[in-house]
């Protein structure tokens, strides 16, 4: 393989697309100092993949572009392209030939082509492994560098030896392998946590897992038991309701007997009553009148007992609140010292404040001072620098111009004969191109203006379409969120209309009425709801207010007497449960509002807090007058004293009655509170409905607002349509503009460089005389200038560095007075908030005082009130006493008759209560028997609904399995046998939780099930039950496991599943945590592979360019030449730094930093070519090898040159001359446009497969062919 083309266009100095062609043997590459040679060893290490632009003699990597001269405009794009032939052996491709393309955009963006097609740098550096061809390896040598391999570190020198060694491609697998180990570590660690964390789960559902299968097992067992049980219940209390019924009804026949006789006794009977009544209604009248003014008596005797407490109480509020005033005035004084010392702090606060904030602004305009004076100082500095660097370009100039201007001479005359040709043939060229570039531009603008109404048109679309899309997901949402709000509200508001329509919370009796008993039709319409169907309750107050009406809540409003009497009978002949019936028409009207004062403490009068329909009104006033809603028991108890007849109720539901009795408590199961579920369905149904509008709504809105997104989308595509072909077609006619424009500026830069240098040859060949003297003079003028440059420059750098230090200095005492300042303020802010709240405390303070002395006046007019009231009450007292005593007296007369008449009252009655006695009697019996019917109804009721509650059962349609039956109870009786040991058995065998015993669980001692897994063979299921099933033993059984049940406590059901979704993920990580291990193993091996065979090739490697090494130095330095190389740490080959020793003739042993530059380089070419005896790289680029060798040197450089030039190409950039001599084919790189380089090409060895010119290709060939003619 071998170098055949190097294409460069846009690199460095190469503006122009120019191609080097290679051939086989030494190519030399010559030209002045700054022509750009070096250019064409940099684009060679570019192209390779060199990403570092301090290797390219760069700052960043745009400035490989060519960057303009005073004649050029800058490019915007580099490229280099380098072709190799016979490339199938060494790179190990189907190509013959491989082409590596590498660009640059001055936007930073680049690229990568391999024949052509795109690549990454990554593809380039694999293909080109271990071929000693790369921008890091031995095949390159750069300016300058060529001993850099003797000056790297030990460590770094392994690099070229690795190369060579071939074992580059090993150590990337290497850390390929390494970085797939790491990873495989990590996720191998965390493979192991999620592990751990999943046995630790596992090990907790352990025993819930356990206690979840002991509990299934159980509630099976206790289905059965339990429902045959019921069972058998059910149809002993069916038989014994049977029988209560039968003797109910011969009670009744008795019962009418009786009734038939009753009348005639009871007429005599009201007879002689009818005369006693008239007596004893005038007694009555004289007796009622005696009452009311005892009672009045009593009344006024403790309205003033009240009164005088409550002057006792007033009294000793005012004593307290005189204490409470003159507390405060002393807490005011305080506050306002406390205030008045708080105000002087921040005053003082704020007097330090502005000293330090005039010293601060002081100080400020001190380092803005400073700074102006050192960035004034540093602009002179940089003014220096940028002058002398101009200088330095200058001096380069010239010196060019010196050197070029005497063989420029000699050619001018012909050029200028060839210049007027060219003129007259460019003009001609220019007037058609600037003719078709001004039609294109003409395209152009009216193509562009076509753009620029359609973007806008385009983003005016797209603005709407996304405005709308938002709009549109805003509405979905919406509408989301309304649906599901209105599902949730609808939800609950059925379920709580059909627990209040079910009659939810009333009693049997009650709901049947509702229901119109057994002739809906007939009583329905009559029935007008239940009282608190017709009530509206605060619902914080709704407890309360349930619990006062109690049982009336449940009364149901009727219309008439008549349907009353109706309901009432039906519901006693059928037994259809007990209820409370008001006739509409025994509604009274409402008296009016309770007026009475609200004791202090209480929430509120019941009648406040009730919204009432007029026809109850009266029923509700009655019901809840003088009924007080507290907020807790202990207000009700603090105020009962103080008044007497009135009922308390706490917001909790407890009433205190006015006679004293307490009644309130919860049950287990809690209480439905019948007004707070009419409330919340008043509230749900009010919500729903204002819900379903919104929601409605909302679907609106999406649908009107998909149908505008879709026609917007339409709009949208439609547009971008048409921008996207405007644009094509604009990409089009720029792309013909550039190409037009870039015609016209190069044969407008042709025209003026041929106008150019025909006034220049002119001026040359008038001027050729002293033109050199003019330059060696400004020469000289320029070196002086650069002297005295760089003098004022190391001055100003001096006093720079004082004025940085001074600014510092000012800067350090800014920010310390900044500190002080910032920590005044803070105290200052502290003080302002620690003072507002002594002013709100002040103002409290004289609030409270004001309010003491108002309740004071109150309080005593309150007193004077009171005495006033009680010297009435007093008068009032001794009145009604006088009024008792007469009356008293006139009763005692007229009792003296009333003894004839109650004995002939006494007589009928005695008859009448022997037959109503017998009567009662059954009654009595008949209402027993009853209630004890009631009391199986409700117990059948209770034990159908808790066996269809536990198991969804109906005991009505219950069929006995006697077989299960018997299974069960066999079961249990065998485990009481064992004494209680039991084994849960589960139909999976495998787990390892799926047998446990019960007494390694400390709460699991009871009898479980069902199975003995160690029980003999002997035990038999049994057959067909043959007799009656020990209830007694079942029912024990029963309660036992139930209350067994309910000691587990919570059981988590799911855990099973859990368990087992667990167990099956832990199975998963732990098949991938082996997979892991086994990976993490087969990549150990494969890295120690790598090690055994890289440690093998390097020591070989090493091995033998350590003779050659000593060979090729007594070769370039003389047999007593000495050098050696040895590794710093043989233990570790593959990382031990290597340690280069040279002692050339007539020395001591030294290190080779102290060699001189000649004996570097020849120790390094030396060392370069000891490597290449192993392992010759396809070409060699030298740049410069020579410089720094004397003539004997370059001689003995040759020579060994010689010995490999049939094993691998050389390009060398040298000036020597003997070098040059070696060369087979020569390219001079040369300036005939400054800043622009080109190339000059000759051959110097004969060739037969030379080309004729008509064949010549590359600029360096045309060169040649023009030099050769």
């Amino acid at each position: 393989m071998y170098l055949k083309t190097l294409e460069i266009q846009g690199f460095k100095s190469f503006a122009d697309k120019t191609v080097f062609e290679f051939a086989e043997g030494v190519t030399g590459i010559v030209g002045p100092n700054g022509c750009g040679k070096s250019n064409v060893v940099d684009a060679i290490r570019w192209v390779l993949g060199e990403t570092s632009a301090k290797a390219l003699r760069g700052g960043e990597m745009a400035d490989v572009i060519f960057n303009g001269t005073e004649k050029r405009k800058p490019l915007g794009m580099a490229e280099v392209t380098l072709t190799m032939a016979d490339c199938e052996q060494a790179l190990k491709v189907d190509f013959n030939e491989v082409s590596i393309t590498r660009r640059v955009y001055r936007d930073g963006k680049s690229e990568y082509r391999i024949n052509h097609t795109l690549c990454r740098l990554k593809d380039i550096h694999d293909m080109l492994m271990d071929t000693g061809i790369g921008r890091t390896a031995y095949s390159i040598m750069a300016q300058g560098q060529i001993d850099q391999i003797l000056s790297s570190k030990p460590e770094e020198r392994r690099a070229v030896f690795e190369e060579a060694a071939g074992i580059t491609k090993f150590k990337r697998e290497k850390k390929e392998a390494l970085r797939k180990l790491e990873y495989t570590e990590a996720n191998l660690l965390r493979v192991s946590d999620v592990l751990a964390e999943q046995e630790r789960r596992m090990n907790s559902l352990k025993r819930q897992v356990a206690k979840a299968r002991r509990y299934q097992a159980l509630a099976a067992d206790t289905r059965v038991l339990d429902t045959h049980l019921g069972h058998r219940k059910f149809i002993e209390l069916t038989a014994e309701r049977d029988e209560l019924l039968t003797s109910i009804r011969g009670l009744e026949v008795r019962d009418t007997e009786l009734s038939t006789q009753l009348p005639a006794k009871e007429e005599a009977v009201n007879e002689a009553r009818a005369a006693a009544r008239v007596f004893e209604g005038e007694l009555a009248e004289i007796r009622q009148r005696l009452n009311e003014h005892r009672n009045a008596l009593s009344s006024a005797e403790g309205r003033m007992a009240f009164n005088e407490e409550r002057k006792h109480e007033l009294e000793s509020r005012i004593r307290q609140n005189r204490e409470d005033i003159q507390s405060t005035r002393d807490k005011l004084a305080q506050q306002e010292f406390d205030f008045i010392a708080a105000n002087e702090s921040l005053d003082q606060l704020n007097r330090h404040i502005a000293e330090k904030e005039l010293r601060l602004a002081e100080m400020e305009e001190r380092t803005r001072g400073a700074r102006a004076e050192r960035e004034e100082l540093e602009n002179s500095l940089r003014t220096s620098r940028a002058e002398a660097n101009r200088t330095q370009s200058l001096i380069a100039a010239v010196q060019a111009k010196i050197e070029s201007s005497l063989a420029q001479l000699e050619g001018n005359r012909d050029r200028a004969r060839q210049l007027a040709d060219e003129e007259q043939r460019l003009n001609l060229e220019m007037e058609e191109a600037r003719a078709e570039q001004s039609r294109i531009q003409s395209e152009v603008e009216t193509s562009a203006a076509q753009i620029s109404q359609l973007e806008e048109a385009f983003q005016s679309a797209e603005r709407a379409y996304q405005h709308t899309r938002g709009d549109l997901d805003a509405a979905r949402t919406a509408a989301v969120e309304s649906n599901r709000k209105l599902a949730q509200r609808s939800a609950r508001f059925e379920a709580v209309r059909q627990l209040v329509e079910s009659g939810e919370g009333f009693e049997k009796g009650t709901r049947n009425v509702l229901n119109g008993l057994d002739e809906p039709n007939h009583f329905k319409p009559a029935i007008h709801g239940v009282l608190a169907s017709f009530i509206e309750a605060d619902n914080d107050c709704a407890r309360a207010i349930e619990s006062a009406l109690g049982s009336h809540l449940q009364a149901v409003l009727v219309q008439d007497q008549a349907i009353a009497e109706s309901l009432i009978e039906r519901l006693t002949a059928k037994q259809l449960g007990i209820a409370a019936i008001i006739p509409e028409t025994f509604v009274t009207h409402a008296a009016g509002t309770q007026m009475e004062a609200l004791p202090e403490g209480a929430t509120s009068w019941a009648l406040d807090r009730v919204k009432s329909d007029k026809r109850i009104s009266g029923i509700i006033e009655r019901l809840l007058d003088r009924v007080l809603i507290v907020p807790n028991l202990a207000t009700a108890l603090r105020l009962r004293p103080n008044h007497p007849g009135i009922t308390f109720v706490t917001l909790a539901g407890v009433i205190l009655g006015g006679e004293g009795t307490l009644r309130g408590g919860s049950t287990a199961e809690g209480s439905t509170s019948v007004l707070e579920l009419r409330n919340e369905v008043r509230t749900l149904e009010n919500e729903v409905s204002s819900l379903a509008q919104a929601d409605e709504a909302a679907r609106r809105r999406v649908t009107d607002t998909e149908a505008n997104l879709e026609q917007l989308r339409e709009e949208v595509e439609v547009a971008r349509e048409r921008l996207q072909r405007q644009k094509v077609e604009l990409s089009t006619l720029q792309g013909q503009l550039t190409l037009a424009t870039r015609e016209v500026e190069n044969l407008d830069t042709k025209l003026e460089n041929v106008r150019w240098e025909r006034g220049e040859l002119d001026n040359r060949e008038r001027t050729a005389a002293d033109s050199r003297v003019q330059l060696e003079a400004e020469l000289h003028q320029s070196r002086e200038r650069l002297d005295g440059l760089e003098t004022d420059a190391r001055r100003l750098q001096s006093e720079a560095d004082s004025f940085i230090q001074r600014e510092g200095e000012l800067t350090n005492d800014l920010n310390s007075l900044r500190t002080e300042l910032a920590v005044e303020r803070r105290a200052k802010q502290a003080a302002e908030e620690q003072q507002r709240p002594m002013e709100n405390r002040l103002s409290e303070l004289r609030e409270a005082s004001i309010r003491r002395e108002a309740e004071i006046e109150s309080f005593t007019q309150r007193i004077d009130d009171a005495s006033a009231e009680n010297s009435r009450l007093a008068e009032e007292c001794e009145t009604h006493r006088l009024e008792a005593e007469d009356l008293g007296k006139e009763i005692e007369t007229r009792s003296i008759g009333r003894a004839a008449l109650l004995e002939s009252i006494e007589s009928a009655e005695t008859e009448l209560a022997a037959l109503r006695r017998d009567l009662a009697r059954i009654n009595e019996q008949k209402g027993r028997e009853e209630i004890n019917a009631t009391k199986l109804d409700l117990r059948l009721e209770n034990l159908s609904n808790s066996i269809a509650e536990r198991y969804q059962i109906d005991l009505n349609s219950f069929e006995p399995d006697a077989h299960a039956l018997l299974v069960s109870v066999a079961s249990q009786k065998a485990l009481q046998a064992r004494g209680g040991k039991q084994t849960v058995v589960t139909a999976d065998e495998d787990n390892s939780f799926a047998a446990q015993s019960s007494d390694d669980e400390a709460e699991d001692d009871m009898p479980t099930i069902v199975v003995d897994a160690t029980g003999s063979d002997d035990a038999e299921i049994p057959g067909e039950m043959t007799g009656e099933p020990d209830w007694e033993f079942i029912e024990s059984i029963v309660t036992d496991i139930k209350r067994r049940l309910d000691a587990m406590g919570p059981v988590n059901l799911d855990a099973i599943e859990e368990f087992e979704e667990l167990e099956e993920r832990y199975n998963f990580l732990r098949k991938q945590h082996d997979d892991l291990v086994s990976s993490k193993t087969e990549l150990l091996e494969v890295i120690e592979r790598i090690n055994t065979e890289t440690q093998r090739l390097f020591s070989e490697t090493f091995a033998q360019v350590r003779i050659n090494f000593q060979t090729m130095f007594k070769e370039l330095f003389g047999e007593k030449g000495q050098a050696d190389l040895t590794l710093i740490d043989e233990s570790d080959p593959l990382e031990s730094g290597i340690e280069v020793i040279a002692k050339p003739p007539g020395k001591k042993l030294q290190s080779i930093t102290l060699l001189s530059g000649g004996e570097r380089s020849m120790t390094a070419v030396a060392l370069l070519f000891s490597i290449y005896m192993i392992k010759p790289s396809p070409f060699c680029v030298l740049d410069e090898l020579d410089a720094p060798l004397d003539e004997s040197n370059i001689n003995r450089f040759v020579k060994v040159l010689d010995r490999f030039i049939d094993r691998s190409q050389f390009i060398i950039v040298t000036h020597s001359k003997r070098t040059m001599a070696r060369a087979d084919v020569m390219y001079g790189v040369t300036m005939e446009e400054f800043g622009v380089s080109k190339p000059v090409g000759m051959r110097l060895t004969s060739d037969d497969a030379h080309k004729s010119s008509g064949d010549a290709k590359s600029a360096a060939q045309k060169a040649a062919l023009r030099l050769d003619a």
